[in-house]
């Protein structure tokens, strides 16, 4: 019977060792360290790096009541995070699943595009009208600098757009006899300058001519274009040292306004140690942007890369062929290398999620996907499909 108490006991004391070493495996998956909260109550301390910006906003918000954000100009223009405790990354550091994660969203409605402009322009003095042939009249007058202000995209990706340039002069000019009409003033420049949220861009297009009593110049339509494609993060450790890495800025298309992870792996931030803490993170994009972060946190995924190459196809000759690549691999960035034609070796012919190709010759082609962790921490996967030509 002792020995029957004694074996009981040692079970019950390896059944609480092992919920025990549950507890702190499950607490090490995760490290959160931006949630939502009011940065001066999480201890946070947020300020612009170089014409960079990055402030609170509740605009858009992925856990909690406020979200962060960052306007960026380029890789060395961005927002600041400081820590007032400076944060261990102890139980990760050697981790080689480990990432830093940040819960991103662009500009509500603009997907992975954004209209550009940017805050506080200024409009050039509209152009004096031109002479006129005819009665007696007044020559055109320099219109005045426009007073642009903070805004966002006209098409509501920010708040409000900048304003129009100089205003055009009037229709005509002085007497130099003859009844043709002069031509009008020319609108001011497009909104230019450093203001702090993204202005439209207005005006900037010469005026067009004016016709009897009618003014001439119109104002430009929003300019729209392709905006960030990556992502760069500087840790900076208790000790002053800087650590950095780049990810892809690549917006889901399936879900244009919603919250997507960027995940960048600690494996990634070279020479980082293991008992390294967190001082500061400064997060910059490759161009300029605008775009909120949600949650920032350090999260381990070991998922493996999965996915396929897509159907196979029919085709006739020097047809288009697209092909995409479904792939996934929890919040590790993926790279997608296509070779077209097995045949002759697997070599890369394409990169890309999706990509397009044409076959001269009529035959039956393999196509070789290979999908691969950009940071080399999993391994590669591989996948076919086949494409058939016929003349």
């Amino acid at each position: 019977m002792r020995t029957r108490g004694i074996r009981s006991s040692v079970l019950a004391v390896l059944a609480a060792v092992g919920v025990a070493l549950c507890l702190t495996a499950s607490a090490q998956q995760e490290l959160v360290l931006f949630k939502g909260d009011r940065p001066a109550d999480a201890g946070l301390i947020l300020s612009g790096w170089g014409s960079g910006d990055i402030r609170e906003t509740g605009e858009a918000v992925y856990i909690g009541s406020t979200s962060l954000q960052v306007v960026t100009q380029g890789f060395y223009q961005g927002g600041r995070i400081a820590f007032q405790q400076p944060v261990s990354l102890r139980n990760f550091a050697m981790d080689p699943n480990a990432y830093l994660v940040f819960q991103v969203r662009l500009p509500g409605g603009t997907g992975n595009w954004y209209t550009t402009g940017y805050g506080r322009g200024y409009g050039m003095p509209g152009v004096p009208g031109m002479p006129s042939i005819g009665a007696p009249d007044i020559g055109g007058l320099a219109g005045p600098r426009g007073a642009g202000r903070v805004g966002g995209a006209i098409t509501g990706a920010g708040r409000a757009g900048g304003r129009a340039g100089g205003v055009a002069g009037p229709p005509s000019g002085p007497i130099m006899g003859g009844p043709a009409p002069g031509m009008g003033g020319m609108p001011g420049a497009p909104t230019t300058g450093t203001g702090r949220r993204t202005g439209g861009m207005l005006g900037g297009f010469p005026g067009m001519p004016g016709y009897g009593p009618y003014q001439g110049g119109y104002t430009a339509p929003t300019m729209t274009t392709r905006v960030m494609r990556q992502m760069r993060v500087v840790v900076v450790t208790a000790d002053g040292k800087q650590y950095e890495a780049v990810a892809p800025f690549d917006p889901p298309l399936t879900d244009q306004e919603g919250w997507f992870p960027i995940g960048v792996a600690l494996g990634a931030f070279k020479g980082l140690s293991p008992e390294a803490q967190i001082r500061e993170i400064r997060v910059f994009g490759d161009a300029y942007g605008v775009f909120y972060v949600g949650e920032i946190r350090v999260a381990t995924d070991a998922t493996p890369i999965t996915g396929d190459a897509g159907e196979e196809q029919i085709v006739a000759a020097n047809d288009l062929v697209r092909l995409e690549a479904r792939a996934s691999a929890g919040i590790t960035p993926l790279r997608y290398s296509w070779d077209f034609d097995a045949s002759d070796g697997i070599q890369e012919d394409a990169v890309g999620r999706v990509v397009t190709t044409r076959y001269r010759k009529p035959g039956e082609y393999t196509v070789t996907l290979t999908v691969t962790d950009i940071y080399g921490m999993k391994k590669p996967f591989v996948a076919t499909t086949k494409v058939t030509v016929n003349e």
